[in-house]
């Protein structure tokens, strides 16, 4: 194929997907700027150089195939010509970025690694835990309204190591606090799938609870609380739905995920699952070292 044609096609192919995006009829999104209230030691901000944070959610939100993400430099112009860039964490700013449905934004509010240590006589175990947090906001782009403010918090286990005698042994990873901020941005992403397209029982077969989100919000090992809802709760005075009433019927720990669905199985015992029930992720995330420790043998103390 000559280049001639190559370029043909590619426009071709990026002319289809456009189609295709506006087709879908998805939300649109951006990811702004990111305050950090802790230490800024290391965090320095540039054009070419976004945070981690913020380009690590960016990219779980293109995963998880439910919104089109508007490119980060083109809202920065926007916000730039508006002047609003310094001012996107006051509850009265009153956004109107053409184009775009929901803004995301908020605060950097926990980044540390520490050491916990323990010692009786001659044994010593030390522990090493690193905990990134945000405060994140979820804003309608167009009239300002703040539709959703959580706290999200991950720890991992970057490392451990225990000595007894003359007997050491450790094992350290770099990539702690690399590993929380990745946690983090999938669960940011997860709250604003999850708030616009809930995570939902799409299929039942026996033991495997089939799940409508993939591996982009959730992860082997995560466990979620099941719900049925049931008629809508109306506010007499002003008319706005306030939810809905909610039976809750047990837990499920995910098994297996891909890119399109996840399956799990129920914790705690047999209880009633059917199609349409709706699923709900914890926003704080305890992660330990990836790995695994031989099962017990005979009794537990």
């Amino acid at each position: 194929m000559t280049s001639r044609n190559n370029k043909i096609f590619a426009i071709f192919w990026c002319a289809l997907l456009s189609i295709s995006a506006q087709a879908a009829d998805l939300p649109i999104v951006a990811v702004a700027q990111f305050e950090s209230t802790v230490d800024n030691e290391g965090y320095f901000r540039t054009e070419s150089n976004p945070d981690n944070y913020e380009a690590m959610l960016e990219t779980q939100l293109i995963k998880v195939g439910r919104f089109t993400v508007y490119e980060r430099n083109k809202l920065d112009q926007v916000l730039g010509e508006q002047g609003l860039q310094q001012n996107l964490s006051s509850n009265g700013t009153q956004l109107q970025i053409d184009g775009v449905d929901y803004l995301v934004y908020g605060s950097i509010t926990k980044k540390s690694t520490q050491k916990k240590q323990m010692q009786t006589g001659q044994f010593s175990s030390v522990s090493v835990v690193s905990t990134f947090g945000v405060d994140i906001k979820i804003v309608d782009a167009t009239s300002g309204e703040i539709r959703r403010a959580e706290a999200i918090e991950a720890s991992v286990e970057a490392g451990k190591g225990m000595a007894t005698g003359n007997f050491r042994t450790a094992e350290m990873s770099g990539n702690g606090l690399v590993e929380a901020q990745r946690l983090v941005a999938k669960k940011s992403a997860a709250l604003l799938a999850e708030s616009i397209f809930p995570i939902r029982v799409v299929d039942v077969d026996g033991e495997d609870i089939y799940l409508n989100y993939g591996d982009s919000i959730l992860s082997v090992g995560d466990q979620v609380t099941l719900v049925r809802e049931g008629r809508q709760i109306v506010d007499q005075d002003t008319g706005k739905v306030l939810g809905s009433r909610e039976r809750v019927l047990g837990s499920l720990e995910i098994t297996s995920a891909n890119a399109s669905l996840s399956i799990a199985k129920r914790l705690g015992g047999a209880f009633e699952v059917g199609t349409g029930d709706r699923a709900k992720i914890s926003l704080t995330v305890s992660q330990a070292n990836s790995s695994k420790q031989r099962e017990r043998k005979g009794r537990r103390i």
